[in-house]
């Protein structure tokens, strides 16, 4: 009954969304498919239409996380934009696969950034809450996605701002305790997660809170 239901709204949905696959078109994927499609992953090959993966990979049989529509794609010979996420992903674990959902630290610290927001527009509600919170904060674990930044470009910034903040042109505002050296940080001016190259053209030395405006502001 669920997956006749489930294919009339897939089908409901071809006729408003023609772009999309049909329900039947989907049940294609098979395991051996599947592991063809991280082989050719490996190998450098991508879908002519894709955008970069930012929160959906599937665990292959190393444990390396794959982009999950990337690799269904590849092993269905479906553009990516031809169908959604919620199919790559049912499709994938019907026959065993483990589907990840990578949660980066930044994005738990937007989302934290946004319940302040709405909890400073609301005092009543939010001392209600106080009243009843618990003391002691709850664990949550994330996967964290990182670049791994050359240590030159960092070095090399650094050393050309000469102590001195590239953004506001103020001293660094104070002396690192580990070497007594001004402390700045390196900001890429546009960011690796949007593309951004980690060379020293893309960089600047920046203080702590120009940094934070570069994010924040």
């Amino acid at each position: 009954m669920f997956q006749v239901l489930q294919q009339a709204v897939c089908e409901a949905l071809q006729h408003f969304c023609p772009f999309h696959v049909s329900y039947k078109e989907l049940r294609v994927v098979t395991r051996t498919q599947i592991l063809a499609a991280f082989r050719r992953f490996e190998k450098g090959d991508r879908p002519s239409s894709h955008r970069k993966p930012k929160r959906w990979f599937v665990q292959g049989n190393s444990s390396r996380l794959y982009p999950l529509k990337l690799i269904y794609s590849l092993a269905t010979e479906l553009p990516p934009p031809r169908f959604h996420t919620n199919d790559a992903k049912r499709e994938l674990t019907s026959i065993g696969f483990i589907v990840v959902d990578v949660t980066t630290a930044d994005e738990v610290g937007d989302h934290f950034e946004d319940a302040v927001r709405w909890s400073l527009a609301d005092p009543a509600r939010r001392r209600e809450r106080l009243s009843k919170a618990s003391a002691h904060a709850p664990e949550q674990f994330v996967i964290q996605r990182v670049f791994q930044r050359n240590p030159d470009v960092v070095a090399e910034v650094l050393s050309r701002a000469k102590g001195v903040c590239q953004a506001c042109k103020k001293p660094a505002p104070f002396l690192k305790k580990s070497d007594g050296e001004p402390y700045l940080e390196a900001h890429h001016v546009k960011q690796l997660a949007d593309g951004g190259e980690d060379t020293v053209e893309n960089a600047i030395a920046v203080c702590p809170n120009c940094h934070r405006k570069a994010h924040y502001g």
